[in-house]
């Protein structure tokens, strides 16, 4: 009952009973590169100066990163995106959706295989939540989707304004209603809960 891919297993084998087929699942995780790691964490010193988007030479992780969607590919990764995220030394890669259990085991391939190739390169790859108090911290945006027996996205509604049907607004207010207890899923550990403050982009409000 303790492992989390047991319980994952477990709960999308019900999907059936209430007339859907899939929940698929879409990461955007992002990590931090450093060029060592030092006795004294104030020290920490990241690969590069870049910010959103930057590109070379300023981005000077680029080839590292490079490298990481070379190695995710081999492995069968259909890699979407690849860029410099808000952070010195900080990256996002992201790859096709697929249902949740494949991109939950996708997801811890994928970190080893960051750690990995940041080793070749001299670099120490963290996805600690905030390695600086006063710099943008590690998220990892999650999408959603849901779809039907007949294959239909149950999230989708044409006749609603906005297009999102009666379920996909039960399906956000049941995030909203049980925030506060999954977090202590989503957010494990004291470093966490240093990310989630106003001013760099945390979701720190329900």
């Amino acid at each position: 009952l303790g492992n989390p891919r047991t319980n994952l297993k477990r709960l999308l084998n019900t999907l059936g009973d209430y007339g859907f087929s899939a929940f698929n699942v879409g990461f955007e995780p992002e990590f931090y590169l450093f060029k060592d790691i030092p006795h004294e964490p104030s020290l920490l010193n990241p690969s590069d100066s870049g910010g959103y988007f930057d590109q070379s030479p300023i981005d000077e992780s680029e080839d590292c990163r490079r490298e990481i969607v070379y190695e995710l590919e081999r492995l069968g990764f259909l890699v979407e995106a690849s860029h410099h995220e808000v952070g010195p030394g900080q990256n996002e890669i992201t790859w096709k959706y697929a249902d949740a259990l494949t991109t939950a085991d996708n997801l811890q391939t994928f970190k080893t295989v960051v750690r990995e190739v940041a080793m070749r390169h001299g670099l120490h790859a963290t996805f600690m939540p905030k390695p600086y108090s006063l710099i943008a911290g590690s998220g990892m945006h999650t999408n959603v989707s849901l779809f039907t027996k007949d294959g239909k996205n149950a999230f989708y509604d044409e006749s609603d304004p906005q297009k999102i049907s009666k379920l996909a607004r039960y399906f956000i207010a049941g995030i909203m209603k049980h925030a506060k207890g999954f977090c202590a899923i989503t957010n494990p550990t004291v470093n966490s809960y240093k990310r989630l403050v106003p001013g760099f982009e945390a979701p720190c409000y329900v």
